[in-house]
């Protein structure tokens, strides 16, 4: 069985007042809506892995409870392979970020979700927003999730180029959204292709406020570190937002993958014959 060493850092960074993100690890995921900042650390071993980043937003300092909401939701789809139940926990969430926003007159809040899956050896990711999901291998950072968002459509139909995104105007402006009422739009989240893992991979899921604030380069420098553990390269992206302005919450997750954990004691197995 594979060993999965995993460190998330929610910070709500230097401008915000409150912290609308919210994070998710194998059924951990951050309880109260007045909290600023949370350091959370899992190792264990498991048949299947579940991570997860939400970016709230709305009125009425209301948008923690939509990334709360989502968070906690995805606690009910642990045991299950969501390769088969995401679409019901995506509408079941909707569903209940949008009653949210009935009973708060109509108010509108949402959130992002960046979502990554892994059992038996493989990874898949699921988006929804422009919360994003990389994978860091062979000193290559891939970006796994698609942001939806009215540039990342530009780019899509060949209109811009996707450098221009990273500066442009309606980078912010969501396409898809947990929040949003079925007769409105019928949410369709991004599914990477499933990857098979491998020695020393490293995931990274995060709000916006990361890849606001510190570009895909410097992102790759930093995990690039392999000397480094979850825990150090989570506190050195986290920093380096916070160095380069904080102007939004920022959440990070990162995970690195040891195949050989298992491998070890298998062989130790054998060679006692």
């Amino acid at each position: 069985m594979i060993k999965i060493n995993c460190v998330a850092v929610t910070s709500v960074g230097k401008v915000r007042d409150n912290n609308e993100d919210n994070f998710y690890i194998n059924e951990y995921f951050k309880k109260s809506t007045s909290t600023l900042s949370e350091h959370y650390e899992d190792n264990n071993r498991r048949k299947q892995y579940l991570y997860a980043v939400c970016d709230g937003m709305g009125g009425e300092e209301l948008g923690e409870v939509a990334s709360m909401i989502a968070a906690k939701t995805l606690a009910h789809y642990q045991e299950t392979d969501i390769k088969f139940t995401i679409m019901d926990y995506i509408q079941e969430a909707n569903k209940l970020i949008c009653n949210e926003i009935i009973n708060n007159d109509g108010v509108r809040i949402g959130t992002t979700l960046a979502l990554l899956f892994i059992t038996a050896g493989k990874a898949i990711a699921y988006n929804i927003g422009d919360s994003r999901v990389y994978l860091f291998r062979n000193n290559e950072l891939m970006q796994l999730s698609e942001d939806h968002t009215q540039v990342q459509r530009l780019v899509n139909m060949g209109l811009i180029k996707k450098d221009a995104a990273a500066n442009h105007k309606d980078r912010h402006k969501l396409t898809q959204h947990l929040g949003i009422f079925p007769d409105e739009l019928i949410l369709e989240p991004h599914v990477s292709q499933e990857i098979d893992l491998e020695q020393d991979d490293v995931f990274l899921l995060c709000s916006d406020g990361l890849t606001d604030m510190v570009s895909d380069d410097d992102i790759a420098d930093i995990l690039s570190d392999k000397k480094e553990g979850s825990e150090s390269l989570t506190e050195m992206l986290i920093s380096k937002a916070l160095e380069n302005g904080g102007k939004d919450n920022v959440t990070v997750v990162v995970l690195k993958v040891d195949m050989q954990q298992g491998l070890g004691k298998f062989i130790k197995l054998i060679t006692r014959h």
